[in-house]
This record gives C-alpha cells, sequence and structure tokens, in this order.
C-alpha cells in the first residue's frame, strides 16, 4: 500500500499559485513585483492568508478589505489546479499493479475539490484530510487511520510518499512506514531522521516502487520491513 501527501508531491500546488497569483496581478492591474511579493510571503502555502495580503496591503493600495481579498482568493485559488497526465498514468500503473493507494493530506476539505480538478479522485482509494478527522501531520493517528480504512497492518506494510520532511517523513516514520521524500530541488536538512529513499517526484517514487523486489510490494500488508533501494536524488 502507498500513501501519498497532495501538494507539491501529488499535485504541483506551487504552479496552482503561481498561475493564480499572475490572474490575480493582471486583474487588479498590479505590477511584476506583486507576483513576485506574492511568491516570497506565500511560505509554500504555509504562511496565514490573512498574513499574504496584510503585507500586499502594506505595499500596493488595493480597493479591499484583508478579509474580502482572503474570501476571493478562496473561491478562486483553486481553479488552477490542473490535471498532470504523467501522475495519472503513475497511480493508474501502480493501481494496476495491486497497490491500494491512500491520501494523507493536513488542510480543509477543499482538498479533495484539488483531486478532482487534477484528475485523481478515482485514483485514491481513501482520502484523509486532517481538518476532517481533528488530526494532523506529524500526528501518527492520522496515517494509522488511513492504513486502518484501508485494510493494511501498520509496520513494514506500506510506504508514504510526501515533500515535508516532519509532516510526511517524520509522521510516516512514526507510524512504521517506508518513506519517499520528494526534494524538489532541495538537499535533506534533518539530523535525527532520514527517508528511505529520495526521489525527483509521484512518477519517480512510483517507479522505485513497482521496480523493487516483489517481497517489498505486498499491498496486502505481508511486507517485509524497509526496502534499501537507491536514492533518486539529493
Amino acid at each position: 500500500m502507498a500513501l501519498f501527501d497532495l501538494d507539491n508531491t501529488l499535485v504541483d500546488r506551487q504552479a496552482a499559485f503561481e498561475r493564480w497569483a499572475r490572474r490575480f496581478a493582471r486583474s487588479r492591474q498590479l505590477d511584476e513585483g506583486a507576483v513576485e511579493l506574492l511568491r516570497r510571503i506565500d511560505g509554500d502555502g504555509f504562511a496565514p492568508r490573512s498574513s499574504v495580503f496584510e503585507a500586499l496591503g502594506r505595499q500596493y493600495e488595493l480597493p479591499a478589505t484583508v478579509e474580502e481579498l482572503v474570501a476571493d482568493y478562496r473561491l478562486t485559488y483553486l481553479r488552477e489546479y490542473r490535471p498532470d497526465p504523467a501522475v495519472q498514468e503513475a497511480l493508474t500503473r501502480l493501481r494496476g499493479a495491486g497497490w491500494r493507494i491512500g491520501l494523507v493530506t493536513n488542510g480543509p476539505p477543499t482538498q479533495r475539490e484539488k483531486l478532482a480538478r487534477a484528475g485523481l479522485a478515482d485514483l485514491i482509494d481513501e482520502v484523509c484530510i486532517s481538518d476532517e478527522l481533528g488530526v494532523a501531520k506529524p500526528d501518527r493517528r492520522i496515517f494509522e487511520t488511513a492504513l486502518a480504512r484501508l485494510g493494511v497492518a501498520a509496520e513494514g506494510a506500506a510506504w508514504m510518499i510526501g515533500d515535508a520532511a516532519v509532516p510526511d517523513i517524520g509522521g510516516g516514520r512514526a507510524a512504521g512506514l517506508a518513506t519517499a521524500w520528494v526534494h524538489r530541488g532541495r538537499r535533506w536538512q534533518e539530523r535525527s531522521f532520514r527517508p528511505d529513499v529520495v526521489v525527483a517526484g509521484c512518477v519517480e517514487a512510483v517507479d522505485l516502487l513497482l521496480s523493487a523486489s516483489p517481497r517489498f510490494q505486498a499491498p496486502s500488508g505481508r511486507g517485509a520491513g524497509h526496502p534499501p533501494i537507491a536514492s533518486g536524488g539529493s
């Protein structure tokens, strides 16, 4: 079984935000500097939206309140997600090989809309979203919920693939999962733990899972340990 993170793992959140920022700037006749500012203060999606628009308001005089700008963002941002045929094909191959696929993501219920707009909803067997469950990564309980819903035993039975060191890799390891870190051009910084494998993206992770020894694939939960397969990046 394979559990995946959503943003910047299964879907390109960075590209979606970039598209939204450019559309936002054009609609308000702002210069390229506004796009660069939004990119910088976005915090890879972790910065509170109110803080983002407060910072933007200090730089540009906008005829709207922070609350109005946040509401407009919530309404329009999700429209910028696009299907990625390579990711769709990779998940299709994984399911065709007998793997069950789960999504473990922090965020609001609108994460489901991202899945739908990316054309991935029908390729995911179970979806676990932190705001729906009341528990968030890296808490091992959200991973254990996904395992239980997929009917898989705990340690040695599954992988967690994600781009966030502590929520995805640290949390996955705490739940007894093998882990694959999506590096996105970054170097691993954590010293207290490491992923089992480093990959460039979802497609490479699927390729590695499918090429590993069959005894590690066991979607039924009878796999053995954490396979020492080769790193795909740094």
